[in-house]
């Protein structure tokens, strides 16, 4: 179900008054050429070549906010500069834009500056992490300080509900258009739901935590969250949910009421309900595999950032064990590590990197140590005057560049150790497909032989999933034959031979299209290409007409009780307790 201009389902059906909006495209790419817009391509598979996934994520902050508030508007994802400018001109009260990343600050200036000349009674508001940088003075903050009406530096839709005097505590929806994923042709849909924003995690580098002052806003209840993923879940086109949640497991009574009422789920069996999330080794560490598998979890993104780390999160169950039990059980893992720390030298790097490839995650994200304005790191550098701001721009501000010096490593140390771990995660493990294809073989039998009926129930999941992925192992075989991949595919073709028997017409025939596909790619990726854009999509939101009355425990008495909290629950870290979630 989409929200639209049309349907009446409680919304305020006159002119547009608020316009959302992203920055600008055309946009550029990573300094290696690739997509800096794109989540798989730029960060999850990058430098996978040919296997690369490509993705595209909307700006969900725009489209949550248009969906709960009173006034009607008008989002727009990645316009021109000229279709942004059409838009503007026909008058609205606001323009609201996604300060999404410190990187597009020149874009956002220029915006705010078009803004006040072409439409000087419209109130600007800016919103998302990146507004952080106005706090600065690198470049020209103190101009766009002075262009802004209002600056969001928190959860926006209660902002927006309290700027426009719509009742704060309302529930909220969510509805989200589906995002595509892609591979050698192949696509396919997943959907997304914010749960939370903020995390008690409390490292030190983390910037969406300091941003929310080292605190979890709860949007939505585990009933509501799941009302949410059922619908969902029983439309075809969406076969994957994320939940948004920084450390979605640190909350076990959250969680465990959400898997109770999954498991008293009678319309949907256990093959149907798959989802993934962010978690901490910490908050894992409550669970078992069982209890992961019975609620559906299929994916989880989990902060490795180093072998040698000290970090709280990192805290509780042993991390290799972590990630093989994961895999064994069908889970697929996102492993997100982190090359520059002050403990890192020439001499143990490639001892944490061999730790990363040995951890086998499915995904990765590889990236440099980035200090951001706001957290812990960013204060502790600018108090030892490591911080480099000389000739600053917020443009070179990413994940794969530098602005600290770094104790014991070079820049250069420091950007090798990014490409190395990626280059071996591939030629060791595989591309991200192949390695998923081994975790769906584990889980398909991990599922098939358990003793518990209602995980039983999962096999036939991971059975179309290893049917549907089978025939990329013959492409892999081709195009990236080194001895260890080329062991992998033949121990991996072995095992589905035992378990499902020869491969059928269809599969043969869908190897021979991968094969040529591949062949496709590797022409296309040797011509002269301008950086692949993600699509210019406009929606209209009509605004509630009505807001209904809030149920009881509603997100909007929780965000109330966590803004009364003391100032120092602001800025401490929780207390670590090994083994055991933060809470």
């Amino acid at each position: 179900m989409v929200f639209d201009a049309t349907a009446d389902r409680g919304y305020n059906n006159s002119m547009p008054g608020i316009l959302f909006t992203s920055v600008y495209r055309p946009f550029d790419t990573f300094e290696d050429g690739s997509n800096m817009m794109d989540l798989y391509a730029g960060r999850l598979t990058k430098g996978q070549e040919i296997f690369t996934f490509e993705s595209y994520y909307p700006p969900l902050p725009l489209h949550l906010i248009a969906q709960n508030i009173s006034t009607p508007s008008v989002v727009l994802e990645n316009p021109t500069l000229s279709e942004f400018l059409k838009e503007l001109r026909k008058g609205y009260d606001y323009v609201g834009i996604h300060f999404a990343a410190s990187i597009f600050y020149e874009k956002v200036l220029t915006m705010c500056r078009l803004i006040k000349r072409l439409s000087p009674k419209t109130k600007i508001i800016l919103g998302g992490y990146g507004v952080v940088c106005l706090d600065q003075n690198f470049e020209q903050e103190a101009e766009l300080r002075s262009l802004v009406d209002y600056v969001c530096r928190g959860e926006g839709i209660r902002f927006m509900r309290e700027l426009l005097g719509d009742p704060v505590d309302a529930p909220i929806r969510q509805d989200f258009d589906p995002c595509p994923l892609r591979i050698l042709g192949v696509r396919y849909y997943f959907n997304n739901i914010i749960s939370a924003l903020g995390c008690r995690g409390a490292c030190e580098f983390c910037a969406t935590s300091a941003f929310f002052h080292y605190r979890k806003v709860r949007l939505i209840s585990p009933a509501e969250l799941w009302s949410i993923m059922k619908r969902r879940l029983t439309e075809r086109r969406y076969g994957f949910i994320w939940i948004f949640d920084e450390d979605f497991f640190d909350d076990p009574d959250y969680v465990r009421e959400l898997a109770r009422l999954i498991d008293r789920e009678k319309t949907l069996t256990l093959d149907r309900i798959h989802w993934g999330a962010f978690a901490s080794v910490r908050a894992l560490s409550a669970f078992t595999i069982d209890e992961l598998v019975r609620m559906g979890v299929q994916s989880l993104w989990i902060g490795i950032e180093s072998k040698f780390t000290h970090l709280p999160k990192r805290q509780g169950r042993d991390i290799v064990e972590l990630f093989d039990a994961l895999h064994a059980a069908g889970i697929t893992t996102v492993g997100s590590f982190i090359v520059g720390w002050d403990h890192h030298t020439p001499e143990n790097l490639d001892e944490d990197i061999a730790h990363v490839v040995r951890l086998n995650p499915t995904f990765s994200q590889i990236s440099s140590l980035m200090p951001c304005p706001g957290t812990r790191l960013w204060k502790k550098l600018e108090a030892e005057k490591r911080l480099r701001t000389e000739g600053f721009r917020w443009k070179g501000f990413h994940l794969y560049a530098a602005m600290h010096d770094h104790l014991r490593l070079t820049d250069q140390e420091v950007f090798r150790g990014v490409r190395k771990t990626q280059r071996l995660l591939y030629e060791i493990n595989g591309p991200s497909v192949l390695r998923s294809f081994e975790v769906y073989l584990q889980g398909y039998r991990w599922c098939k032989n358990h003793q518990d009926p209602r995980i039983r129930e999962r096999t036939a999941y991971h059975e179309r999933w290893c049917r549907e992925s089978r025939p990329v192992l013959t492409a892999v075989r081709l195009f990236l034959p080194t001895p260890a991949v080329r062991e992998k595919v033949e121990r991996l073709r072995r095992e589905y031979l035992r378990e499902f028997g020869p491969l059928g017409f269809s599969s043969r025939v869908k190897s021979y299209l991968l094969v040529l596909a591949c062949l496709v790619g590797l022409v296309f990726r040797k011509l002269p290409r301008p950086p692949k854009q993600p699509p210019y999509k406009r929606k209209v939101y009509p605004g509630i007409k009505s807001f209904p009355k809030p149920a009881a425990a509603v997100a909007g008495k929780e965000l109330e009780k966590q803004a009364a909290a003391p100032e120092t629950e602001k800025t401490e870290p929780l207390p670590v307790i090994p083994g055991k979630p933060a809470c």
